[in-house]
């Protein structure tokens, strides 16, 4: 047998990572793992919490959770709930958060991050209770029961998958550091502007930015505060490749946006005029 040092994991992400088109242009300009597992979490919402059995297995239930303490995870649960038993016997836990999917859209298609840590009561302050009743305005009628208590999620790990192909670990301290987006959460409507009244300017982008050659059509997939994510395909529809274009500076609200897209239609065109 020969001895190799590839293990079949590594075989696995190398052969989703290089089963579709490449990926081309400003390929170091996007956002880190740790940033975008920042973006999705800290808005709050309900996850899906996992704590674990006194057998050892792990117990899924559905977490209200609000941000708070450099967007760790903050839960108001009783002690009547069987998580929080879970809890009580073991504070090893994760929560699991997801961007929403629009009906026909694949699911495995949509970013996630898995959260992984210790539960710890504490005793949150009244900006923090504010906030979460803020995302949950129904906890108003049992937050102050006496058998609800909180807890926060001091973060170990993190996994967030943003699709097929685009996967990694990140530490809590990583993600303790990283801001979250101020685009992402309100892209969609940029790019289907873009992608209804600017599809020559995107086609230009991606052809003279990001050096794709042969792109007939360049429909957006994504806009963060590093640049620009495109879809180049041909005239058949056929994905030739993911272009990926930075804006000249970290953009810092979406109000930004447009004057740095503008400032990339000019490149792009210039590039153009002196190919």
């Amino acid at each position: 047998m020969i001895a190799t040092s590839t293990t079949e994991p590594d075989r696995a992400v190398d052969a989703h990572e290089t089963s579709g088109p490449p990926t081309l242009g400003d390929v170091d300009s996007f956002a880190s793992h740790a940033e975008l597992a920042r973006t999705l979490v800290e808005p709050g919402g309900t996850a899906t919490l996992s704590t674990l059995t006194r057998s050892g297995h792990p117990y899924a239930s559905v977490a209200p959770y609000s941000a708070c303490n450099a967007g760790a995870p903050l839960i108001c649960v009783s002690t009547l709930a069987e998580h929080t038993q879970n809890l009580l016997g073991d504070p090893r836990a994760s929560v699991l958060v997801e961007a929403p999917v629009e009906p026909g859209v694949d699911p495995l298609s949509a970013a996630r991050v898995t959260v992984v840590g210790t539960f710890v009561p504490v005793e949150p302050t009244d900006s923090e209770i504010a906030a979460h009743l803020e995302i949950h305005p129904f906890a108003k009628n049992y937050v102050h029961f006496a058998d609800f208590t909180w807890w926060r999620l001091e973060i170990s790990q993190l996994r967030y998958v943003g699709g097929f192909g685009v996967m990694g670990w990140t530490t809590g301290a990583d993600y303790a550091a990283a801001t979250a987006d101020p685009i992402i959460p309100h892209a969609a409507p940029m790019i289907a502007h873009l992608d209804a009244d600017h599809a020559d300017a995107c086609r230009a982008i991606v052809t003279y930015l990001a050096g794709v050659a042969g792109a007939s059509f360049a429909p957006v997939s994504s806009i963060d505060r590093y640049g620009l994510t495109l879809d180049a395909l041909d005239d058949d529809g056929r994905h030739l490749a993911t272009a990926r274009v930075a804006f000249d500076e970290a953009l810092h609200s979406p109000d930004d946006v447009r004057a740095a897209t503008v400032r990339l239609v000019h490149r792009a065109r210039q590039a153009a005029t002196d190919a």
